[in-house]
């Protein structure tokens, strides 16, 4: 596997992962998850740029 296919696996799973804990986040009416979603979705945006 290579570098770009591997990143934009990485990019798949982190952004559903912080999809889901924003979700998580909002149904518990718990402000940790929906920041850790948002990071992960942060880091995505930035691998993505980085690639």
């Amino acid at each position: 596997m290579n570098k770009t296919k591997t990143l934009h696996i990485i990019s798949i799973a982190l952004g559903l992962l912080g999809i889901g804990m924003i979700v998580v986040g909002m149904k518990m009416n718990v402000l940790a998850p929906g920041m850790t979603g948002v990071g992960f979705l942060l880091i995505t945006w930035a691998l993505r740029v980085l690639r």
